[in-house]
Formats: structure tokens, sequence, C-alpha cells
């Protein structure tokens, strides 16, 4: 199993938010897929990478880490996405957003 995940101080690194852009081009083609169950109808879970984490106290930097993430690690999909978010004390919001990044095979036609 790999882990791959983002540093938790995202917002105190002054990080650039730019490097999301190809996962934000990637979603929004559909070129990556993501659901919450276990798999997809239709298609078989050819490669396994393992389980992706993003965090950011921006639901986006979160969303789109994760998608960065899976890319990179050469997956076409993620399955079993999850979400959630914790409220700090000092009113701050962090979010998280995880699942397993895998390698679909092909469609057959």
């Amino acid at each position: 199993m790999v882990l791959f995940g983002t540093r938790k101080s995202v917002r105190e690194s002054g990080e650039d938010e730019s490097r999301f852009e190809p996962a934000r081009e990637a979603y929004f083609s559909g070129k990556i897929k993501i659901v919450t169950t276990d798999g997809i109808p239709g298609r078989e879970v050819k490669f396994v990478f393992g389980l992706v984490v993003a965090r950011g106290y921006n639901p986006d930097n979160a969303f789109f880490g994760l998608v960065w993430l899976a890319l990179e690690a050469g997956a076409d999909a993620i399955v079993g996405y999850r979400e959630s978010v914790a409220f700090h004390p000092e009113g701050d919001k962090h979010y998280s957003c995880y699942g397993t990044a895998v390698m679909l095979e092909p469609i057959k036609r």
C-alpha cells in the first residue's frame, strides 16, 4: 500500500495553488472518475495505488489536492471517496479528503 498526503500547514507555507490547475482540468473534463463506492459499475480495477489524502483550510484545495495526488501516482479514478471537516477553537476549518487511487481497465467496445 502506498500512502500519499499533503503537508498539514499549507496555509502557513504560502503554497502556490496553481499546481492544482491540471487536477481541475482533469476533473472537469471527466478524465478522472471519483466515486464514494468501492468500484465503478462496468469497469474493473486494474491496479490499486493506495490511499491518497489531502488536507487544507479551503475545501477546493483539499479536493483538487487529492485529485492532483492521484494523477501524480498514475491513477485514473478514486474509489471510496470521503471528506470531513474539523473545526478549530480559533474558528478555522480544516478540510480533509481521502480515497483509494486506482487505475481502471480500458473500456471494452
